[in-house]
């Protein structure tokens, strides 16, 4: 049977969405375990392809199903224009949704009036087999334990077990994403692929809804795994590679095990991850090994300055906020560059913004990230604070944008927001003299598509107007049922 897989448009164009364009790994594996059951499977990449390209495709393919990845809150609106465009092209297509947000709020796309059949929920490998030999079959996608239609009845919902460990599952099919792989960038790291060594995480964070997706597991895969995926991406000649775990180095004779195997490799590549300060400062000696083999950068997700920020957030971090501190010398000292996460809070005044700044300052942090304190819509803090939000745009979802109350006005609020950003680009440019020049090397290389979408995106970031412009790609879809 034909199935066509549809990454759909960012959903908005603004900020981190730009800084990061990855392979849509999600796709990638379903596609991997659709073919094992000997589908015939397309990906299309509606972030770097038109409309016109998603139409074309489903006029030639017919696909029998169109399935939908919706990773974001931020892309339900053009998940469900690309479902409505799949749906006008094959009527009688079964079309289906999968993905983070999917699974959370599945009711974000099964309504009366929905293009959309059924959504996939949890990890999306055996369910999306399950579902495709169920509709070549002519059987309903409701039989399908993992799967919410509209007939399915409250409380009905039958849950697919996790898988005991990824190992049972096939390596992503990135043979579908060819034409796309020279575009996918993580800043401007280009092209980047993205390896899986786990998925999940046990910690629980009141603000991200992975640890709810996950039900607090952590799925591991093999180094030996491992190893095989990543000689699969050198082999497509691309060296750079970002580990996608929610949480790196949670284990560690795991890793220490697999950074043994790939420096027996030499497979000469780059890596980047995210992980938590406590971790790095438990497994502190492990990170020299790391440098060696080609870590460069690590996503530190500190979240906050001190004690009460943290606790405020759950965050949980062992030794509190001067394990912060010891993460950040630790991999400075490796040769590692850490990329630290602060979360700032609507209900901030000026005092804090100043003591952040402050804070940033004292560190002389390289690459910090700043992001707005949103509840998203499967976090705890959605749950908690649900009864605040001030908009039911998901455009605004975007970590990026007020969706709660403030203390400060609105523009005022995005100023000094804003301010973070602009401080960082200025003295970069002022300590980097030759940042014009590396910049021009990166465009000659080949790189220039990222360059762009980087700049574009800092761009954006430290003018406080940009802010207060409607942030969405689409609008939101007129059949959506209302509020």
């Amino acid at each position: 049977m034909r199935i066509l897989l549809i990454q759909p448009p960012q959903g908005t164009k603004f900020g981190f969405t730009k800084i990061l364009l990855v392979e849509p790994l999600g796709l990638e594996c379903v596609g991997a375990a659709l073919e094992q059951s000997g589908h015939e499977v397309e990906i299309v990449d509606l972030r770097l392809d038109p409309f016109t390209r998603l139409r074309q495709r489903l006029t030639a393919l017919q696909p029998r199903a169109v399935g939908l990845s919706c990773g974001f809150t931020t892309d339900v609106y053009t998940t469900l224009h690309a479902a409505r465009a799949a749906r006008d092209a094959l009527p009688r297509a079964t079309i289906f949704v999968g993905g983070h947000h999917a699974s959370l709020v599945p009711g974000d796309f099964v309504f009366p009036g929905s293009p959309v059949d059924a959504v996939v929920i949890g990890e999306g490998e055996s369910t999306a087999q399950a579902l495709a030999d169920t509709i070549e079959r002519g059987d309903p996608p409701a039989s399908v334990p993992g799967v919410v239609t509209l007939d399915t009845p409250p409380g009905g919902f039958r849950a697919r077990p996790f898988p005991a460990t990824l190992d049972e599952l096939p390596l992503p099919a990135r043979t579908l994403t060819l034409r796309y792989r020279k575009r996918y960038h993580h800043g401007y790291l280009a092209p980047s692929a993205c390896v899986e060594t786990s998925r999940g995480c046990p910690f629980n964070c009141n603000f991200c809804s992975i640890w709810v997706f996950y039900q607090r597991r952590a799925l591991r895969r093999s180094p030996e795994r491992i190893l095989l995926d990543l000689e699969a991406v050198r082999r497509l000649g691309e060296r750079h590679v970002f580990f996608t775990d929610d949480i790196a180095f949670l284990q560690r004779e795991a890793y220490e095990e697999l950074g043994l195997a790939i420096r027996d490799a030499k497979l000469g590549m780059r890596f980047t991850c995210e992980t938590r300060a406590d971790l790095v400062v438990k497994y502190a000696d492990l990170f020299r090994l790391w440098r060696e083999i080609g870590m460069t950068t690590i996503f530190l997700g500190i979240e906050k300055i001190d004690d009460d920020g943290l606790g405020s957030v759950r965050k949980r971090t062992k030794g509190g906020a001067a394990t912060n501190l010891e993460a950040i010398r630790i991999l400075r000292e490796a040769g590692i560059t850490p990329m630290t996460s602060l979360i700032t809070d609507p209900a901030w005044g000026e005092e804090d913004f100043d003591r952040l700044e402050s804070f940033v300052r004292r560190l002389d942090l390289p690459n910090p990230t700043f992001s707005i304190l949103t509840p998203l819509p499967g976090t705890e803090l959605w749950e908690a604070r649900k009864h605040e939000i001030t908009t039911t745009d998901y455009a605004y979802f975007d970590v990026m944008h007020l969706v709660l109350p403030t203390q400060l006005p609105h523009e005022r609020f995005y100023e000094r927001f804003a301010g973070l950003y602009r401080h960082l680009t200025e003295r970069r440019l002022h300590i980097n003299r030759k940042s014009l020049r590396e910049l021009a090397g990166l465009i000659l290389g080949g790189r220039g598509f990222a360059v762009r979408r980087v700049l574009s995106a800092m761009r954006d970031m430290i003018r406080p107007r940009n802010y207060l412009a409607h942030p969405g790609r689409m609008p939101r879809p007129d059949f959506v049922p209302p509020d």
